[in-house]
């Protein structure tokens, strides 16, 4: 999916305050070192460490 629609289903749904922190969170969930296993199956640019 685009991070655009997902972020917007999440602002409707369960977080109407603004959209930076979910894209924070996505980007989080994206970058290998972060967690102990990548949540998000990140495509291009999310970061590096």
């Amino acid at each position: 999916k685009k991070s655009a629609r997902t972020v917007g289903d999440v602002l409707g749904k369960y977080h109407p305050h603004g959209d930076s922190a979910c894209y924070e969170a996505m980007v989080l969930m994206a970058q290998p070192f972060s967690y102990r296993y990548p949540l998000v199956d990140g495509q291009g640019n999310w970061g590096a460490p």
